[in-house]
C-alpha cells in the first residue's frame, strides 16, 4: 500500500511540475518577441538611459552583440550603461506593476543582451532598434 501510495504522489509531483512549466513558458510566448514591450522599470534605472544587462567579462557571441550594441549607442551620443542584473524594490505593487515586472522577468529570460529603455524592453535587439525605441520613447534626440 505505501509504495502505491509514494507513486501516486510522485505523478501529481511530476505532471504538477509540467503544468507550471507550460503556463510559464506560455506566459513568456505572450508577446512579440522582435519588438520593445511595455515592462516595469527596474529599481536604479533612470529614464533617457539606455541599459544593457550582459554577463560581465564574458566571451560568448551574446556578449560580443551586447559590446557592439553599447558602442553604437556610444556613437550615436546615448547614453548607455552596462549592467548584469537587475531587481525590484516596491512595498505594495500593483496588479499593473506586477504585470510589468512579469513582462521583463520574460525578456531576460530570452538571453542577453537584454535592454531596458524608458519603460520598455527588448532582448538581443540591433541598435537601430534601440535607437528608435529610445527616440521614440521621449529619449533625448
Amino acid at each position: 500500500m505505501r509504495p502505491l501510495l509514494i507513486l501516486m504522489l510522485l505523478c501529481a509531483a511530476f505532471g504538477a511540475h509540467q503544468l507550471w512549466q507550460k503556463r510559464e513558458a506560455a506566459r513568456v510566448a505572450a508577446f512579440d518577441a522582435t519588438t520593445f514591450v511595455a515592462v516595469e522599470m527596474p529599481s536604479g534605472m533612470q529614464r533617457n538611459t539606455v541599459y544593457v544587462l550582459t554577463p560581465p567579462n564574458c566571451p560568448s557571441a551574446q556578449a560580443k552583440r551586447a559590446e557592439a550594441l553599447i558602442r553604437d549607442l556610444g556613437n550615436a551620443g546615448i547614453p548607455v550603461v552596462r549592467r548584469s542584473g537587475f531587481s525590484f524594490e516596491m512595498d505594495d505593487p500593483t496588479p499593473e506593476q506586477m504585470q510589468g515586472i512579469h513582462r521583463a522577468s520574460a525578456v531576460f529570460k530570452r538571453g542577453p543582451p537584454t535592454v531596458f529603455v524608458n519603460g520598455l524592453a527588448m532582448s538581443d535587439p540591433s541598435a537601430a532598434q534601440t535607437i528608435a525605441a529610445y527616440r521614440g520613447s521621449g529619449g533625448r534626440r
